[in-house]
């Protein structure tokens, strides 16, 4: 090739390839395995948020060119992530779908808590889209140059190597084989991307010193990143994004986002108690069903009303109650023979003989009621919670969390007692753990559990500091 000629792609791809699968998270990808059990929405459900979604990212940008992000938020426990999972199944099938990442502060792989595999994700979805097939050799030559210096540059210069130039790219190249135009990014649970400690070299004193940054800034700097990136005439998606109305992300979106973005905040506007009514109705009848129970007499409209106003809106809500009903296939000894409640009758009367006390200043009131609940039916609920605080600590100068093999290890005196101790909480955490999970962490249903047990205004006297548990762990 003459030296003058133009530079092509790179068409070596197998190193440059692997290196890029090696820096994602697949995770994080709506559709992977790890997030088999992630919530969706039932059939006839959500179906008005859903509508204005879908009509947001199939518009026209020439009718609302301004508004290419939507930012999807609400409280815990409104079904964000349900939402959003079921947004990207319908993309995907649509062909419009171009990439998802679904950040998780309490799932299985650490790869989805922090942003650092956050733009190769996207890199590597985009270039395995149909309709975008022209930008794979850009994006692979942005990984083989310099050996793969690119995942270690920050994230804007990240995004630019991977994502941008190659869009652009291709765009100049008038490529014609696109099957299907995608046109939206979703991203879904950034309030839970965390921070990630760094050692940097070349502090005064010689030796190398911990860079310490608040998950915020990570979020904010994310939220940055995308912005700019819709500002740019060339940049062909939406973004669809979800998270709590936490501060700082709310201040991102009324001041520096508020021109591009279109807010939309899960409220009774979208008539959330329908849809949970329409919840119970389908999964007390597969109770029903299943232990030769006539639905006509159990568990009653009444009953079904009420548990629908304690949910508030709230779906984790009605989905522990379910769970709970439900109980495990596998339940304790303790709990068959020393009275607490074993059948689906008994566990319903039990969440019914709860105080109704409720606090219009606090919507989760309800939810932190069940949850201590739950938590009392463990045969000593303070060695429980002595369990669950450890498993959400880590190691020093590290940023995940013990696997459940290394827990054991640590934490059992004796056989079984990780199942005397946690098989109650079936109905917050899976607890019949498989060969293949014993090297992940605990994976909890909902991040509101983890919220509740860290927090002493919401649990109450059975909380426990980090000190506390590390010398109890020791």
């Amino acid at each position: 090739m003459s030296p003058c000629s133009r530079r092509r792609p790179f068409a070596h791809t197998v190193a440059p390839h692997s290196d890029l699968r090696r820096n994602i998270a697949p995770g994080a990808i709506h559709d992977s395995n790890e997030r088999c059990d992630a919530p969706k929405c039932m059939k006839e459900t959500r179906v008005a948020v859903q509508e204005d979604i879908m009509s947001w990212i199939d518009a026209e940008d020439r009718y609302a060119p301004s508004k290419r992000i939507m930012w999807v938020t609400g409280p815990a426990g409104t079904g964000k992530t349900a939402i959003l999972g079921t947004i990207a199944d319908a993309c995907k099938e649509k062909g419009t779908l171009a990439a998802s990442f679904f950040f998780s502060a309490f799932s299985g792989s650490e790869s989805r808590r922090t942003k650092r595999y956050f733009v190769p994700t996207l890199a590597f979805q985009l270039m395995g889209h149909s309709g975008l097939t022209g930008t794979r050799g850009h994006i692979l030559s942005s990984v083989a140059q310099d050996d793969g210096i690119v995942f270690t540059k920050n994230l804007k210069e990240q995004f630019n190597a991977m994502v941008m130039s190659p869009l652009l790219s291709m765009a100049q190249e008038h490529d014609s084989g696109a099957k299907a135009t995608p046109r939206v990014i979703i991203i879904d649970g950034l309030d839970e991307c965390d921070f990630e400690q760094a050692v940097t070299a070349g502090s005064p004193n010689g030796m190398g010193y911990i860079s310490i940054r608040r998950k915020e800034d990570e979020q904010t700097e994310i939220l940055f990143l995308l912005l700019l990136a819709v500002s740019n005439p060339s940049f062909p998606f939406r973004i669809l994004i979800a998270s709590r109305p936490d501060m700082h992300i709310r201040d991102f979106f009324t001041t520096e986002g508020k021109l591009c973005t279109r807010e939309l905040f899960l409220d009774d506007k979208y008539h959330p108690s329908a849809d949970i009514a329409l919840f119970y109705d389908a999964k007390f009848s597969t109770i029903c069903r299943r232990l030769n129970i006539n639905p006509e007499e159990w568990p009653g409209k009444e009953v079904k009303r009420l548990l629908v106003r304690n949910a508030s809106g709230q779906f984790i809500y009605a989905a522990t109650v379910i769970r709970y009903v439900e109980g495990s296939p596998h339940p304790p000894q303790h709990q068959l023979q020393g009275g607490k409640p074993s059948t689906a009758h008994q566990r319903l009367q039990h969440i019914l003989a709860q105080q109704q006390v409720r606090s219009s200043h606090n919507p989760l009131e309800a939810l932190d009621e069940l949850y201590r609940l739950v938590l009392e039916t463990c045969p000593d609920p303070d060695f429980s919670m002595k369990w669950l605080r450890a498993s959400q600590q880590t190691l020093p100068d590290a940023d995940y969390f013990l696997p459940v093999k290394i827990l054991r290890l640590i934490l059992e005196v004796t056989p079984g007692e990780e199942q005397y101790t946690l098989g109650p909480l079936s109905s917050l955490l899976p607890t019949q753990i498989s060969e293949e999970n014993l090297h992940k962490p605990y994976k909890f249903y909902h991040k509101s559990f983890l919220d509740f047990i860290a927090d002493p205004a919401r649990c109450g006297q059975r909380f426990l500091t980090k000190e506390e548990v590390l010398v109890w762990a020791s």
